[in-house]
């Protein structure tokens, strides 16, 4: 007859290897997409290209320590992304709403909220993440304006309401055919603000910028914030899907903090600057695997190498 005590030590030890070698999804090379890569989200640079970690995406680009129409290892880390979950948003910042009119991001978020900052003019990934958005709001499955609302918030200074109102009919336009035309415009707002409050916001949730002529380096990032301002997820990339905001908004909505892809990224992937791609990190994944073999061994020894009297 076994000792139950040593089966649930085997057991254990057994679940632990097992987690440990799991962990991480078993792919040779990850190409970096813009839905799960944090910090290497895709930026501006001055010009309007697309950057990745300081490289401008250019086929035929060689790695470098500056590039100049690229970023440097610093710039990348001030308009990258600093996740703050648990965090509360800076919810007395002051905004600009369509109509002009002053109010607290405390005023606006009652909620489960979908923060969106992006910049109007912003020719590329803003661009594209509003037509997204305007595609699969209608498609999310939870109420508008009633259990989840999206603020567009601009960090450019010189964006006014007036371009506010026109980018907010420009989407709902486009959005007709996609089943926006029933989406409240209460429930998407287009907001706008001076410098100071705008930043104040920006850097509450972690969402680093730079205007460079008349352009901005950024990444691509959605910020899910609960009704009282705690941070509780971010949704990378500029094609979301309706089934991550509507997981957003209800996290939100229970005050639940969401995993962090960066950090289960970083767990398992290391950014080859050279391939500019993210390469399965294999001494890294088996270093845990020695770790957790060891774990077991020494539970072994200490539970299952014990052998039971004799009877007599």
């Amino acid at each position: 007859m076994r000792h139950p005590a040593r089966l649930r030590a085997k057991r254990a030890a057994l679940a632990f290897l097992l987690t440990g070698l799991l962990a991480c999804p078993v792919r040779a090379v990850a190409t970096p997409t813009n839905a799960t890569m944090p910090d290497k989200a895709p930026m501006h640079d001055a010009s309007g290209n697309r950057t990745m970690l300081g490289q401008v995406a250019h086929p035929d680009h060689k790695h470098e320590a500056a590039s100049p129409t690229g970023i440097t290892a610093e710039e990348a880390a001030s308009v990258g992304v600093a996740e703050h979950l648990g965090q509360k948003a800076d919810m007395n910042a002051e905004l600009l709403t369509e109509d002009g009119t002053k109010v607290r991001l405390k005023d606006l978020v009652t909620m489960p909220t979908i923060l969106a900052p992006v910049y109007y003019s912003c020719p590329n990934e803003c661009n594209v993440l509003l037509g997204t958005l305007s595609g699969v709001l209608p498609q999310v499955g939870l109420k508008p304006g009633v259990e989840y609302q999206v603020l567009a918030v601009s960090f450019d200074d010189r964006d006014t309401p007036a371009t506010a109102t026109k980018r907010k009919g420009d989407f709902f336009t486009a959005g007709q055919s996609q089943g926006l035309a029933g989406f409240p415009p209460h429930a998407w707002r287009f907001l706008t603000g001076d410098e100071p409050n705008v930043r104040r916001l920006m850097n509450s949730v972690g969402f680093g910028y730079k205007r460079v002529g008349e352009s901005f380096k950024h990444s691509i990032v959605l910020v899910a914030l609960s009704p009282d301002g705690t941070i509780t997820r971010y949704l990378y990339g500029i094609r979301p899907l309706a089934f991550d905001i509507a997981m957003a908004a209800t996290e939100a909505a229970e005050g639940k903090t969401g995993l962090s892809i960066k950090r289960a990224i970083s767990m398992c992937y290391t950014y080859d600057p050279q391939g500019r791609k993210y390469v399965f990190d294999f001494m890294k994944v088996a270093g845990a695997g020695v770790i957790a073999a060891l774990g077991l061994f020494g539970l072994f020894l200490a539970f299952g190498g014990k052998k039971r009297p004799p009877k007599v």
